[in-house]
């Protein structure tokens, strides 16, 4: 078992290690998957856990595939196998989604999947649950989106600002322009999407990013509140970084932090 660990550098450019991880979970138009379930998430849902990110968020859930895309245990699968499975699974469901992952990393892979997924369950929703910082870069094709029918883009910031950003990521501060712009690209294009923001933030940062997604059109009372999972993986990673005190107020309480602001 291949025990490289992936861990970028603070500052890191989120366009960098998007190739450096595509090129370890994309083949052609496969991708790497380490499991296919269902979730009880959007009332039932049908969902493909891929392998592979392109930000470092401490408050990940996925711990051991996202630091370690090298494992030969995950299996690439093409979009014929991918769509077949979500599928199946999605049979009584009303929705399905590619999850544990940035599912942009592999676009000829994604828009297989989706295309394929409508012609067989074009009833049930596909929710692509992205960072979009490759939307904004201009790495996605919108318009072959926008012609799947029953396609809906769920984009979750990872900061309300550059600071912010940087200390949820570890990224560089300038990419939190990348996920702005993948909301001035997405309300272009026609692709139905929603904004999310994981419950990392005080009430401060929130306050500014609504007043910026006014700004853009966008009416901010639609914006999803994201609950974190505190698991132990993300506690400690939390600690090691010094951002505990972003953490729901209960972890970060049993951590002797305070957080600053109220909610």
């Amino acid at each position: 078992m291949n025990r490289r660990t992936w861990k970028p550098e603070p500052g890191y450019d989120p366009l960098e290690t998007a190739a450096e991880i595509s090129n370890v979970v994309c083949r052609g138009t496969s991708r790497k998957y380490y499991r296919f379930r269902r979730t009880k998430f959007y009332g039932g849902c049908a969902t493909a856990d891929a392998v592979g990110c392109n930000l470092d968020c401490f408050y990940c859930y996925v711990n051991y595939p996202r630091r370690h895309p090298w494992d030969p245990r995950w299996k690439f699968y093409d979009p014929e196998h991918v769509a077949r499975k979500l599928a199946e699974m999605s049979r009584g469901l009303r929705t399905a989604r590619l999850s544990g992952c940035e599912p942009t990393l592999c676009p000829g892979h994604l828009i297989g999947v989706v295309e394929t997924f409508e012609r067989k369950a074009g009833d049930v929703t596909f929710v692509l649950e992205t960072n979009g910082t490759l939307i904004g870069a201009g790495k996605v094709p919108l318009n072959e989106l926008a012609d799947v029918g029953n396609v809906h883009v769920r984009l979750c910031l990872k900061g309300c600002d550059e600071r912010s950003f940087h200390e949820v990521t570890g990224a560089d501060p300038a990419g939190f322009e990348l996920q702005i712009r993948a909301i001035e690209k997405l309300m272009s294009s026609g692709v139905p999407f929603h904004v999310a923001l994981p419950d990392v933030f005080t009430r401060e940062e929130i306050e500014k990013l609504m007043e910026l997604l006014v700004d853009l059109g966008l009416d901010p009372t639609r914006l999803e509140v994201e609950p974190i999972t505190v698991y132990d993986h993300v506690l400690k990673e939390a600690q090691r970084r010094g951002v505990e005190w972003r953490l729901p107020n209960s972890a970060s309480s049993s951590a002797g932090t305070t957080r600053p602001g109220t909610r």
